[in-house]
């Protein structure tokens, strides 16, 4: 066999291996999401059928008491059960971010719920960054020379930024005395004696929850994901550009 044949041949092979996951897959293994990401360049596809649709693996056993959970969290948020969906290491069995790839889910675990929401959207955006507006030193037009501003209030300046820039509101990104935050956080950690009554049981160490402005904006934020998550596996230990962690991931202890 020539080099050409035998190079299309594992070229074959390889793309069928591709297909096969996509198409014959309904969970996936943390190997099998590291040979997509490292095959493709286009996410979009593995970003729905694996990251956001789906039963998600804490509930497996009981995927009927996932559409309970869609529901009560709807109920909550006043927005369609289909506005609602699990991701993550509760969704896949690991962690898909780049940070800690591979992690299994585990009763230290979060569980991470997206909530597609204009509204709330439009409303948290606009929360945060009039608190943001209160942070650092005040603007002064006048003044030419470097101010000095917190290290965690720039991080938290930037991923305000970069979360409107993909369309989605972090609350946990608000001061803890603010009264959208804590609403939010009580309605959603409200679900929790859903997964006590899974058999077996699931213990979570909390639930929280992104607030995205439509359902391509979700697609969009993981689709992204995905691509820091093939140049962090690209990335040699020690050596090249690090995936920068969120801040609530920072403060759990996650990293």
């Amino acid at each position: 066999m020539s080099s050409k044949a035998h190079t299309e041949k594992n070229d074959t092979n390889q793309h069928q291996k591709l297909l096969d996951i996509l198409v014959k897959s309904t969970s996936l293994r943390s190997q099998d999401l590291r040979t997509l990401v490292a095959s493709m360049d286009n996410f979009d596809v593995v970003a729905k059928v694996f990251l956001l649709e789906g039963v998600p693996f804490v509930f497996e056993s009981s995927p009927m008491k996932y559409l309970i959970f869609r529901e009560q969290v709807a109920d909550r948020f006043e927005v369609g059960y289909q506005d609602v969906c699990i991701v993550g290491s509760a969704k896949l069995g690991f962690s898909p971010s780049p940070h800690k790839f591979g992690k299994p889910f585990a009763e230290t675990s979060d569980v991470d719920v997206v909530i597609i929401s204009q509204a709330m959207f439009d409303q948290g955006t606009h929360e945060l960054f009039e608190y943001l507006n209160t942070l650092g030193p005040a603007l002064n037009f006048e003044n030419r020379e470097p101010v000095s501003v917190d290290a965690r209030d720039w991080r938290l300046h930037r991923e305000a930024v970069r979360n409107y820039v993909y369309e989605n509101f972090n609350p946990s990104h608000l001061p803890e005395s603010n009264a959208l935050r804590h609403q939010i956080f009580s309605k959603i950690s409200s679900t929790s004696a859903l997964f006590l009554a899974l058999q077996p049981q699931v213990f979570v160490s909390k639930i929280r929850c992104r607030i995205f402005r439509h359902w391509r904006a979700a697609e969009d934020y993981y689709v992204n994901s995905l691509r820091q998550l093939k140049r962090q596996l690209h990335t040699d230990a020690g050596s090249g550009a690090k995936y920068e962690v969120d801040l609530d991931d920072e403060d759990d202890g996650t990293v």
